[in-house]
């Protein structure tokens, strides 16, 4: 068995290098994702609690841009549960792909580690 010559385990810690760089980055990316979500799906939260606690002939409002359009208290509360059911989905998709990325990202560490302790006798 003949031995791998230098410059190709260079190119290959280069290219692991890369990949864990990579995986390390788009994990950062992903949590602050996920957090951005939880604050939204927190936030439609709170408005739900607050709309449950309102009477059904209470006038409400909905905004859309810089202007406010009145909407049936049943829709708005409608509209809260969407988002956090969304919001929910959402974050679900988003730890499974940051899961995927911390995988790449050990599995990428441990191919350098391997590379580095050099060949095994």
């Amino acid at each position: 068995m003949s031995a791998l010559s230098d410059e190709t385990i260079r190119k290959v810690f280069v290219d692991l290098q890369a990949k864990f760089i990579h995986s390390q980055q788009q994990v950062a990316t992903v949590k602050g994702q996920i957090q951005g979500k939880q604050r939204e799906r927190k936030m439609a939260e709170l408005t739900r609690r607050e709309l449950d606690g309102l009477d059904d002939d209470t006038k409400t409002y909905k905004p859309i841009g810089k202007m406010f359009i009145q909407s049936p208290l049943s829709d708005m509360k409608k509209q809260y549960v969407d988002a956090i059911s969304t919001a929910d989905e959402s974050i679900k998709q988003l730890e499974k792909s940051q899961k995927y990325w911390e995988r790449m990202a050990s599995d990428a560490e441990g191919n350098l580690k391997d590379i580095l302790q050099g060949p095994r006798r």
